[in-house]
């Protein structure tokens, strides 16, 4: 497999051939595949004895000269397969990019790249060889290295493994009604991508994940490889997804199967989850990992008895979703429409409440009503009351009833409201770390806000706000000031979210138990 950035490729043109004269032109052809490695039966670790080989689908092939000029560009087709136009005897090689590429609506761009060798992307070449009709066919195909104990050849299938699970994404997504552009993406991946923090282009990642720009891939041999793990990697196009055709508030961060969420996290990554399973029509979340990549785990989202059920459950909310995606009780079973349609409308974007399932449901509920009974019984059977998107009428605290109501109504005349910022459930994103209150300004002014400590805890609380208008951040106070913030701005008509933390209560490195109360009161100033 060779490798390089696509800045330094010359620009191709569609697909066109060297000469017009059938006499002297020749049609080459082939077929493009790679060697893909399943799950085992027990869905743990990777099953090298069980390797398949795959088309690789819509893969851009471009045909080289001698000096590795570009004479024409076209992509495979669903099987695998190109055809290009090319002088007789002309000393030719096809080269096939790992990069999914449309130019007509809905248009995207899906780039794998070598975060470790300054984004460079891969490709793969064949042998540089006389146009006629005895070379005609110019299959090629990239094997996985594997050599029975472990990778002793390049990895040349990795990259095409990858582009294969998102070529599956957008299959489904435009079939669900997406008519809008994807903005183009890179996945980082290299066989040095490990699970250490530190230096992206080292390959320090520290696990996959989506970083807004990009996503990265782990590639570390006997640790954990994702590029065979499919649940994996459409899980973080999910939040690609979400970040560029739906909306999310998510603040990330870490997560595990029981963890008390932060809604918006619970939210994100429960439908993370669940939209990998729906792509690829299978609940078996699977991740390998281990030496041989022979261990790893499995997780059936569509499972529905879990030890924490609630809005704050990311378990809850995947629950949720792939069950409903396979209902059939009035809508064709299996179908993402529906809640594509949901995540994909404006409503759902530009709505004042914070994702979460609750506003997912209300909008839901706007748009497809019929549709409101069966998503509300797979609500209540994971202990979610959605009434409206601001979680009114919920009634499951999660075991601290200061996180009720969801949404606290903060007055604009001075009145004060009392809410705790704690970590009991654990630091930055877990639940009650952040508390919300609905401000719903009815006159434009300049108002403002003030936070004060309420009570004595066990030491000095360090409060900070953040105000939103749907979604978007607009203003914050993150000062140092002891048990005490405040925020001036004008305010326009309209419903706002203010969110409320204590900084001791985010520090992942605090290990102290903390739960500090604050009056906060909102008043206008003119």
């Amino acid at each position: 497999m060779s490798s390089k950035s696509l800045s330094s490729l010359p620009s191709t043109p569609s697909s066109t051939a060297a000469s017009s004269s059938l006499s002297s032109s020749v049609t080459l052809s082939g077929k493009v595949t790679y060697d893909f490695v399943p799950h085992n039966n027990t869905q743990i670790g990777l099953d090298y004895s069980a390797i398949s080989i795959k088309p690789g689908r819509g893969l851009v092939v471009e045909l080289l000269d001698a000096n590795n000029q570009v004479l024409a560009t076209t992509s495979t087709n669903s099987e695998g397969v190109y055809s290009l136009v090319i002088e007789r005897n002309k000393q030719v090689k096809v080269r096939v990019k790992a990069q999914l590429l449309r130019s007509q609506s809905p248009a995207w761009n899906f780039t794998v790249t070598d975060n470790t060798s300054g984004n460079s992307l891969y490709a793969m070449d064949g042998s540089l060889v006389a146009a006629n009709e005895t070379t005609a066919t110019r299959d090629l195909h990239a094997a996985s290295g594997w050599t029975g104990a472990g990778y002793t050849q390049p990895r040349v299938a990795a990259p095409f493994a990858i582009l294969d699970s998102i070529y599956l994404g957008v299959e489904r997504v435009v079939a669900a009604g997406n008519t809008r552009d994807f903005p183009p993406l890179e996945l980082r991946w290299s066989v040095k991508n490990k699970a250490a923090d530190g230096d992206l282009t080292l390959g320090e990642i520290g696990t996959s994940f989506y970083g807004g720009a990009a996503i990265y891939i782990l590639g570390d041999e006997n640790n954990d490889i994702d590029e065979y793990d499919r649940h994996v990697i459409l899980h973080e196009w999910g939040h690609y997804l979400e970040s560029n055709l739906a909306r999310s508030d998510s603040i990330g961060g870490d997560h595990v199967y029981g963890d008390k969420l932060d809604m918006r996290v619970a939210m994100s990554e429960g439908f993370a989850n669940a939209f990998s399973a729906m792509m690829l029509d299978d609940p078996n979340y699977r991740d390998a990992s281990g030496a041989q990549q022979s261990d790893g785990f499995v997780s059936n989202v569509s499972r529905k008895n879990h030890s924490v059920r609630g809005w704050y459950s990311e378990a809850s909310i995947q629950s949720v979703f792939y069950n409903f995606y396979t209902s059939n009780n009035g809508r064709v079973a299996r179908d993402f429409t529906d809640i594509f349609s949901v995540i994909n409308s404006t409503t759902y974007a530009n709505n004042s409440a914070m994702v979460s399932v609750y506003l997912f449901t209300d909008v839901l509920r706007n748009m497809i009503p019929a549709q409101i009974p069966t998503f509300n019984a797979l609500l209540l059977e994971q202990n979610i009351e959605a009434t409206s998107a601001f979680g009114d009428g919920e009634s499951n605290s999660g075991g601290y009833t200061g996180s009720l109501p969801v949404y606290k109504t903060l007055p604009v005349n001075n009145t004060k409201i009392n809410v705790c910022s704690t970590n009991r459930f654990g630091a930055y994103n877990k639940l009650a770390v952040a508390q919300f209150l609905r401000l719903d300004i009815a006159s434009a002014g300049t108002y403002q806000i003030t936070v004060q400590e309420a009570g004595d805890d066990s030491g000095d609380s360090d409060p900070d706000i953040y105000l939103y208008r749907r979604g978007s951040l607009l203003a914050l106070a993150e000062s140092t000031m002891i048990d005490q913030e405040g925020l001036s701005r004008f305010l326009s008509v309209g419903t706002y979210v203010l969110e409320l933390v204590d900084d001791r209560a985010i520090d992942v490195d605090n290990t102290d138990d903390i739960t500090a109360c604050f009056d906060v009161r909102v008043e206008r100033l003119n």
